[in-house]
């Protein structure tokens, strides 16, 4: 974990903007994330410090930091600070970097007219209300899933799509959180695994569609484990024991029975690494490969689980968000 030195944020607050001071602090942090001044692990100044290095009220910082903190851009350790969260939402801000220099452009033209910051910031403003008049709404897609399972699968949907789509945790919305209620709420289609499907639809109002996407083990991997023998021990590996599960199941479905399955989480793994010796082979989630790889010396045991879509759930819900579109 990176600390910055000077323990100082590069952000200047301009009293005169059109816009609030909160707004100003807010916008600046995403900005640093989305350039690369900021990385996930970062640590941020206390309130404290960055109050008296902006010359503003306590207040404001910390309304500041609890507004990035729900919105998933910072997370908070007891005892040891405020940092720059490892979520969607950060991943997401970085993919504005091209936004972002656009921006740049704009207000070097600005400034050779010798606009003023805030003059920018009002007429870009003025502009996009303006603009919105004649644009179409575009179509808002929510996509719920569990977080241990979230950025793999989602990222893999928006890819499969080619259109944003927005990431809610089925946690939050089970917790019955407002805000991700509300976001729920004014989705235009809302989309989840099948394994979840039911829940959503219990979650979500009447009038809301909700689309189920089946979720299957690829067929390399599935070919790869049933050649093993009868009786063979395949560890499932991830970071927690109830997403090891899921994976057992979906193996279990696609026909593997023959196979002794035991499913393991990270913690679990570390302190018992006698089984990677004990086991014929070692599935694990893409994200611990690296993990995994510094205990097990025979790479040949070792294979990611990777997973596709059901071709059908997918035609399904690429000619639903079509069907949506063309009748707005």
């Amino acid at each position: 974990m990176r600390i910055p030195e000077p323990f100082v944020l590069p952000i200047i607050v301009d009293n005169s903007a059109p816009i609030t001071i909160n707004a100003q602090i807010v916008e600046q942090i995403k900005l640093l994330i989305a350039t690369g001044e900021l990385h996930p692990g970062d640590a941020l100044p206390t309130v404290t410090q960055l109050a008296k290095h902006l010359g503003v009220n306590h207040n404001t910082i910390a309304a500041v930091y609890n507004y990035l903190i729900e919105s998933n851009y910072l997370i908070a350790q007891r005892g040891k600070g405020t940092f720059v969260a490892d979520t969607l939402a950060v991943k997401n801000v970085v993919n504005y970097k091209q936004f972002y220099n656009l921006l740049g452009q704009a207000f070097s033209t600005a400034t050779m007219m010798k606009l003023s910051p805030s003059e920018f910031a009002g007429a870009a403003y003025a502009q996009a209300i303006m603009l919105n008049q004649h644009t179409i709404t575009p179509l808002k897609l929510v996509f719920v899933e569990c977080l241990q399972h979230s950025v793999e699968i989602y990222e893999a949907i928006q890819a499969e799509i080619q259109q944003d789509i927005e990431f809610l945790s089925l946690e939050d919305l089970k917790a019955e959180k407002p805000s991700a209620l509300k976001e729920l709420s004014t989705a235009d289609l809302i989309v989840t695994t099948t394994q979840h499907l039911w829940d959503v639809i219990q979650i979500a109002t009447p009038s809301k569609e909700v689309i189920g996407i089946n979720i299957k083990p690829d067929l390399q991997l599935l070919t790869h484990i049933s050649s093993l023998p009868r009786n063979s021990l395949v560890l499932l590996v991830c970071e927690e024991e109830t997403e090891s599960e899921d994976m057992k199941k979906m193996l279990q479905q696609s026909g593997i029975s023959h196979i002794n399955f035991q499913q393991l989480d990270w913690d679990y793994l570390k302190e018992n690494r006698q089984l990677l010796k004990q086991a014929s082979l070692i599935c694990v989630s893409k994200k611990l490969e690296d993990n995994v790889r510094q205990y097990s010396h025979k790479s040949d045991k070792l294979i990611v689980f990777s997973f596709s879509f059901d071709e059908t759930n997918m035609s399904v819900l690429k000619a639903r968000i079509a069907a949506i579109m063309s009748a707005r």
